[in-house]
């Protein structure tokens, strides 16, 4: 059993012993399913592809797939190796995985053969295991250095096993050692089938030689050349060779074992017999993905709608030399809706879905943007054209100002904000909430939250502490939610337990932002003093308490700064003789002030309690300090 060619859609493919079904592995989205086909109508309708075997995760995949008898030849299963290192025994009729065997390694398990009731297998870490099928343990695991890159395993006889990498070794598993080294291929070995006692069968990837050798002393006895890269192969006995080639047809060889023979040398290589093609009634040509080479027949699969297996059964008397084999698509989809339908049938659609025209591409994907950008750079000319033409100018934006002035902005309604709140709340999408969280009207903001539910207001509290706290200038728009969150669901608030542990980061970022208003409360009393000093009314000389006071807290600074200089005795002589005058001349003024009664005391007193306030008693009033 080797893998399908990379354009088939199939993952691998497996026929039973008998040729009955056909066991093949599709990708369904981001998991692989196990699907098993009748190639004849009228078997069990129960596995007309109703049933899968679906994988448990994305990351397991089928790595090997085998048909083989379970219990000495009475329960037919489908064994599946996985890249987890374990091998599943698959019932198609009841369709479930009936028992699990692992190699505890974790490794992709290559291939594996089941004979004798025992199953030997080989892994990605080139071990060999054999497990027994009786008791379903793990009897014996070994691993031979001369044996690296192992891929395929082949039971020959009691004690007996093949594998192969490049090279095709015979080993005695009990001693576990190399009894025969065969000569290999060039590319890794995909197919390697014994096909009698005495002879055995082997091809390699991107490779269209098949060799025979005998396996009594490792000669090769004949060389099968197709025309094509192989892809699958299928054997009956030593009669009858069928290939699946990658160009999609299939090719048959008669006889393989006997070679050409010449006057002058015996001429190994065979070319095939027969080749084969599978065309649709309109004269296309359908790949072949597998084939099955029976006693009377040959059995041929192709696919429609990339997951629905068709077959059509040839006898080997009635091919050709270059045989077609005309099918009609259209009628095998048309049976297959009528009796069932994969994805089910929607009797107003169009057409049915095809898995085939799926595509799944990554988000960088930009190959129509600059188709896109061209055909409006196009018609940017085109305008630039017509404007300089004068046949058709464009609008300017003046002209377009008064019809988008008169578009009116609807506002949103209360209760599709609140569907959109709790969406973004519960699937957490940051997106979505800042949509939410952009609306500024209070009334909006209240009705919202009036209709979120209590115990997403929790949740809507902790995204608001994020992002308070992250982004400060937004702090007073997200404080009008915080508040109608707290008003209007606080009853449940209070009652949910642990909430302060919940709602730690709102906490602190409150606690901070509060610790701030003692300053700010007295940077703002200092504001209203500085913009008071200035409310006067010019030209009656009326002065209110407060600029007093700052008159008073001034003329302090300014007393005590001349005391000082005037201790260190840094005043010059011309500086006191104009100070002194300065005093005679107020003196005067003072006296005549006196004698008017516009003055109802000396200055000096008043400048003596002014020299009582210290540089720490700053911003006190005459009130406050008596």
């Amino acid at each position: 059993m080797s893998a399908v060619q990379l354009s088939s859609p199939l993952v691998l493919s497996s026929y039973d012993p008998n040729g009955r079904y056909l066991c093949y592995v599709t990708t369904a989205l981001d998991k692989q399913r196990v699907s098993v086909e009748p190639t004849q109508k009228g078997q069990n309708d129960a596995l007309l592809n109703e049933k899968f075997l679906y994988l448990d995760s994305p990351e397991l995949r089928v790595t090997a797939l085998k048909w083989a008898y379970l219990n000495s030849n009475e329960t037919l299963c489908v064994f599946i190796g996985l890249n987890n290192g374990e091998i599943w025994l698959y019932s198609p009729l009841a369709n479930e995985v009936i028992l699990k065997l692992s190699t505890e390694n974790g490794y992709d398990v290559n291939d594996f053969v089941v004979a004798n009731e025992s199953l030997f297998c080989v892994d990605s870490n080139d071990f060999i295991y054999e497990f027994d099928l009786i008791n379903f343990t793990l009897r014996n695991h070994f691993k031979i250095e001369q044996c690296s890159n192992l891929k395929r395993i082949e039971y020959v006889a009691e004690n007996k096993i093949l594998v192969a990498s490049h090279q095709i070794f015979l080993i005695d598993n009990v001693k576990k050692e190399i009894i025969l080294t065969l000569p290999g291929h060039i590319s890794p070995v995909c197919t390697l089938k014994k096909i009698s006692e005495e002879y055995l069968l082997s091809g390699a990837e991107n490779d269209r030689f098949l060799n025979i050798y005998n396996l009594s002393d490792g000669s090769i006895k004949s060389v099968l050349v197709a025309k094509s890269n192989i892809n699958k192969v299928s054997t009956f006995g030593t009669s009858k060779v069928a290939v699946a080639t990658e160009n999609g047809n299939f090719e048959v060889f008669d006889e393989p074992l006997l070679s050409n023979k010449s006057k002058r040398r015996n001429v190994k290589s065979r070319q095939c017999t027969n080749t084969g093609s599978i065309v649709n009634k309109n004269g296309t040509e359908i790949p072949s993905i597998d084939v099955y080479a029976g006693k009377d027949i040959i059995n041929v699969t192709y696919v429609t709608n990339a997951t629905m297996c068709h077959f059509v059964q040839v006898r080997w008397g009635s091919l050709s030399i270059d045989h077609q084999i005309e099918v009609d698509i259209t009628n095998n989809v048309k049976n297959i809706s009528q009796d069932r339908s994969l994805y089910g049938k929607d009797v107003a659609a169009t057409t049915t879905y095809k898995e085939g025209n799926a595509r799944v591409t990554s988000g960088d994907n930009f190959k129509h943007i600059e188709d896109i950008i061209k055909e409006l750079d196009k018609q940017f000319d085109e305008d630039r054209s017509n404007e300089n033409e004068g046949d058709d100018k464009l609008e300017s934006l003046a002209d377009k100002l008064p019809t988008l002035q008169s578009t009116k902005k609807k506002n949103p309604v209360t209760g599709t904000v609140a569907v959109i709140l709790s969406q973004a709340l519960q699937s957490n999408d940051h997106s979505l909430l800042e949509t939410v969280l952009n609306n500024r009207d209070e009334r909006i903001i209240r009705d919202t939250i009036m209709r979120l539910k209590p115990v997403l207001s929790v949740i809507l509290l902790e995204r608001l502490a994020e992002r308070i706290a992250r982004q400060t200038h937004r702090q007073g728009s997200l404080n009008v939610w915080v508040k109608w969150c707290i008003v209007i669901h606080g009853g449940y608030l209070i009652n949910v337990p642990n909430l302060i542990k919940t709602l730690a980061s709102l906490h602190s970022t409150l606690k901070n932002r509060a610790s701030l208003l003692d300053r700010l409360l007295s940077l703002e009393t200092r504001l209203d003093c500085a913009l008071n000093k200035f409310d006067v009314s010019t030209g009656e000389g009326v002065y209110t308490e407060e600029y007093l006071s700052e008159e008073v807290i001034d003329s302090e600074n300014e007393v005590t700064y001349m005391e000082e200089l005037d201790d260190a005795h840094l005043i010059e002589s011309g500086e006191e003789d104009d100070s002194s005058e300065d005093e005679e001349g107020s003196s005067d003024i003072e006296e005549d002030a006196l004698n008017d009664g516009s003055l109802s005391q000396p200055v000096d007193t008043i400048n003596t309690k002014e020299t009582i306030n210290d540089d720490d008693e700053e911003g006190y009033s005459d009130v406050e300090m008596a």
